[in-house]
C-alpha cells in the first residue's frame, strides 16, 4: 500500500473522529472552520488512544492500535445521522467561492504549507529533545509493544517524562508504515492554516485575512516548527482553537462552547504539561466576562470549574499518575519547583532577557521576524486612531498578556525551564493571539467595511 492510500485512510478516519466529537458537543460553524477543527479534534484523540491502551495494559501492536481507533471513531459517531442532517441544514445557505483577489495571497500561502509537507515526509526527526525523549519511545514501542520499553533502561533524560502526546502519534503513523511518523504534524499545520484563515474572513476583508496569515507564515521560528517535531507548535495550535470557542461562549453563553474550549484546552496541556499554568491565568477574564453579563458569581465559578477540569484531569493522569505509576524510572517532579518562591527578582530577570534577547534584539528578528512589530504598529494604531478596543480584541489582548508575563512566571517557578530552549520556543504560542488580536481590531474591521461596501457599489 503506498503512502498516499495510507494517509488518505488515516486522514477519513480522524476527519469522522472529530466529527463525531462536535456532533457530541452540537458545534455547529461554517465549513471553512468545521473540517478543519474535525481534524485537528481527530488527531487530538489519535494522540491519547496508544496512551489508554498503555494505562490498561494491551499490548501496542498494528492490529490492537488501528481496531482501537476505527472503534473509538464508531463510538464518537453514534448520532452520526444528526450529525449530518445539522451540517447540512447549517450549510445548505452558504457558498464556495473564491474572489479574485484573494488568490495570489492563497498561491503563496499554499507554497509555504506544500514546501512545509514536503520536509516534514521528506526528512527524518532532527531535534535533539524529540530524538531523547518522544521519538526514542516511540521507535521501541513499535518493536516491544509498549509505551515502557527498553528506553527507561538507560541513562533517562528528562524529555523522556513528557506527557506521551506526540509518543503515541509518532507510534500511529509508525504502524502505519510512515519511516518518519512524523506527518500528524502537517495535518495539524494544514487544519490549523485553514481554520485561521477563515476565522479572520468573519471579522476582516478576505485581503487583510490573506495578508495577516502570509505575516504569521513568515515566521522563521514558526514556520520551522511545522515540520519539525516538537511539542510546542502543537500545543499553540490547540492553546489558540481553545481560546476561540471560550470568546465564543463569551458571546454567545452557549455551554456547548465552553465544554469544546475546555476539551482542547485539555489537550493543549496534553501536549505542554505547564499550560495549565497559563488555564489558571485565564480564569479571571472568565470571571470578569461572566460578571459583566451579570451572570452571577456561581455561575462565574462554574464556569471557570469547567473550563480547567479537563485540563487538570488530563494532566493529572499523564503527568503524576502515569509517571509514579507506570514508569521504571522515578521523577520527583516536586524537586523541581522554586523553593523560595516570594523571590521574584528571577521573574524580573527572566522577564528582562526575554525582551532584550528573544525579542527586542537583532536575534529575535532572526527567530520571529518583523511579525512582533506588525502587532505593535497595529496595535498602536488601533489605540491612537481608533481610540479603543473593542471587546473581542481586549479578549485577546488578555491572552496576549498570560503568555508574555507566564513564560517567566514558569522560569520563576521551575529554574530548570531555561531563555533560550523553552522560553524561545514557548513564544510559539503568543503568535497566532497576536495574530487573532489584528484580525479582531477595530481598525482594520472598519477598513473591512469601508473596501465591503466598495466593492457592493462597484458590482
Amino acid at each position: 500500500m503506498n503512502y498516499l492510500l495510507i494517509i488518505i485512510l488515516v486522514t477519513i478516519l480522524q476527519c469522522f473522529t472529530g466529527f463525531g466529537v462536535l456532533t457530541l458537543t452540537r458545534i455547529s460553524l461554517k465549513r471553512g472552520i468545521f473540517f478543519p477543527l474535525c481534524l485537528l479534534t481527530g488527531v487530538a484523540v489519535f494522540s491519547i488512544v496508544p496512551f489508554l491502551l498503555q494505562l490498561i495494559y494491551i499490548p501496542i501492536t498494528r492490529w490492537s492500535v488501528f481496531i482501537s481507533l476505527l472503534v473509538v471513531c464508531i463510538f464518537l459517531n453514534w448520532r452520526l445521522r444528526a450529525g449530518i442532517k445539522r451540517v447540512h441544514e447549517v450549510w445548505r445557505s452558504s457558498k464556495f467561492a473564491i474572489k479574485l483577489y484573494e488568490i495570489p495571497a492563497l498561491f503563496v500561502i499554499t507554497a509555504l504549507v506544500l514546501i512545509s509537507v514536503w520536509r516534514c515526509f521528506y526528512w527524518p526527526p532532527t531535534a535533539r529533545d524529540l530524538n531523547s525523549g518522544s521519538e526514542a519511545i516511540a521507535e521501541y514501542a513499535v518493536r516491544e509493544g509498549t509505551l515502557v520499553n527498553s528506553v527507561f533502561s538507560v541513562d533517562v533524560p528528562i524529555n523522556a517524562f513528557k506527557p506521551p502526546s506526540i509518543t503515541s502519534l509518532q507510534v500511529i503513523y509508525k504502524l502505519a508504515g510512515f519511516p518518519f511518523g512524523q506527518l500528524w504534524l502537517s495535518t495539524i499545520f494544514i487544519s490549523f492554516v485553514v481554520f485561521l484563515y477563515h476565522a479572520l474572513r468573519e471579522q476582516v476583508h478576505r485581503v487583510f485575512a490573506g495578508l495577516l496569515l502570509i505575516f504569521l507564515l513568515a515566521i522563521p521560528e514558526l514556520y520551522g516548527y511545522s515540520f519539525m517535531v516538537l511539542h510546542d507548535y502543537s500545543n499553540a495550535v490547540f492553546f489558540c482553537c481553545a481560546l476561540y470557542f471560550l470568546y465564543r461562549f463569551f458571546e454567545n453563553q452557549r455551554r456547548n462552547c465552553l465544554l469544546f474550549a475546555a476539551l482542547l484546552m485539555s489537550v493543549a496541556t496534553y501536549f505542554r504539561s505547564e499550560t495549565l499554568m497559563f488555564g489558571f491565568l485565564l480564569l479571571p477574564l472568565i470571571v470578569f466576562n461572566q460578571v459583566k453579563r451579570k451572570m452571577g458569581v456561581a455561575r462565574s465559578l462554574y464556569a471557570s470549574f469547567l473550563f480547567l477540569f479537563p485540563a487538570l484531569l488530563l494532566y493529572i493522569i499523564s503527568v503524576p499518575v502515569y509517571i509514579n505509576f507506570y514508569l521504571p524510572v522515578p521523577y520527583p517532579i516536586s524537586e523541581q519547583i522554586n523553593k523560595d518562591l516570594t523571590n521574584l527578582q528571577p521573574f524580573f530577570r527572566r522577564l528582562a532577557d526575554m525582551n532584550s534577547e528573544l525579542i527586542f534584539s537583532k536575534a529575535g528578528i532572526v527567530y520571529y521576524g518583523y511579525f512582533i512589530f506588525i502587532f505593535l504598529l497595529i496595535f498602536l494604531a488601533d489605540v491612537l486612531l481608533i481610540r479603543r478596543i473593542n471587546r473581542q480584541a481586549g479578549n485577546w489582548l488578555y491572552a496576549i498578556l498570560v503568555v508574555y508575563l507566564g513564560l517567566p512566571l514558569l522560569g520563576h517557578l521551575l529554574p530548570m525551564v531555561d531563555l533560550q530552549s523553552f522560553t524561545k520556543r514557548g513564544l510559539q504560542k503568543i503568535f497566532p493571539l497576536m495574530l487573532m488580536y489584528m484580525g479582531n481590531t477595530q481598525l482594520l474591521i472598519e477598513i473591512s467595511k469601508k473596501i465591503s461596501r466598495w466593492e457592493r457599489k462597484a458590482q
